[in-house]
């Protein structure tokens, strides 16, 4: 049984497997060859946090190796967590009805929780501001078909960093691959958290910390952008005083190199002016659309298929 909790659980060894897993299903998708190796399985897509490309991507990689669904989208209001009933109690009966997980939940730790009573593998969608695996691992492969490696490059983180848990996916999997240099560009009200910053530190990341997205632009292979997350602030007021302090504006895309690219986990809302999605340097929906692909490979290896 292989849980997906974390993206610091994995070493490069597995990484790699799960990457190249993930362009064999690409491949075999589009060639209309994609085996129903999930036949007779059962996948169950609980999120108590709203989502559209997580769990839909995670439905649709499902059907597409053969499995059938059962799912509870506002799983705070329609499942027995309304009642009051306690994650650990939750998993246990999502186990005794289905062969793996895929949980999403807005408090930070939950997966770690359930994971302790789970009989079937977990797959976390997403736990707060912590972690969302299966993000970080559709991004990393997004980096490694668009640029056809994962060493040497510069990129810019830009936006929301004291929320984004994409971030925090993303970069103990880069952190396997040389020669990568990040910038991380944010308002001072939204930088990364100071012990994650100690963590960069303690482990040798080269790293920069700006509070201006323009200047670095020329130097960057990839952007990698985020939005201010409403859902995340406790005081209306302190997101309205955030919101807009972090645009990525089209006349910015001058400043940028023809072999650049652009990545949003989504959704967008204001962060990145929408003139930009058609520069072909926008990846963000091709991003989006390798979700399929990897969820399909990460399914696969949670059933150690």
């Amino acid at each position: 049984m292989k849980n997906i909790i974390s993206t610091n659980q994995f070493n490069k060894e597995e990484i790699e497997a799960i990457l190249s897993r993930s362009f064999q299903m690409e491949g075999d998708l589009l060639n209309h060859k994609a085996e129903k190796i999930l036949k007779d399985k059962i996948v169950a897509c609980i999120f108590f946090e709203p989502s559209t490309r997580t769990r839909l991507s995670f439905e649709t990689a499902a059907f597409r190796l053969g499995a059938k669904i059962i799912s509870a989208e506002n799983a705070m209001e329609n499942t027995s967590a309304f009642k009051g009933e306690t994650i650990e109690d939750t998993t246990r009966i999502l186990c005794s009805y289905s062969d793996v997980v895929v949980m999403r939940h807005p408090t930070s730790g939950t997966l770690e929780k359930a994971t302790i009573v789970a009989t079937k593998p977990l797959i976390n969608a997403g736990d707060g501001a912590n972690q969302h695996p299966t993000q970080g691992f559709l991004d990393l492969y997004t980096i490694k078909k668009e640029h056809g490696k994962l060493e040497n490059l510069t990129i810019g983180f830009g936006g929301d960093l004291l929320n984004s848990r994409t971030i925090r996916s993303l970069l103990p999997l880069l952190q396997h691959y040389s020669g990568n240099k990040f910038y991380f560009l944010s308002p001072k009200e939204l930088a990364l958290p100071r012990d994650f910053i100690k963590s960069l530190k303690d482990t040798g990341v080269e790293f920069e910390e700006l509070n201006n997205l323009e200047d670095k632009l020329p130097e960057l292979d990839v952007l990698y952008m985020t939005r201010v997350q409403k859902e995340r602030f406790e005081n209306k007021e302190d997101y309205e005083n955030v919101k807009d302090l972090f645009i990525f504006r089209k006349e910015y895309l001058n400043k940028m190199k023809k072999s650049a690219i652009i990545m949003h986990p989504l959704p967008k809302i204001n962060e990145i002016e929408t003139e930009v999605d058609l520069d072909p340097r926008a990846a963000y929906f091709r991003q989006a659309q390798n979700g399929l692909y990897v969820r399909m490979a990460l399914l696969a290896y949670s059933l150690d298929l």
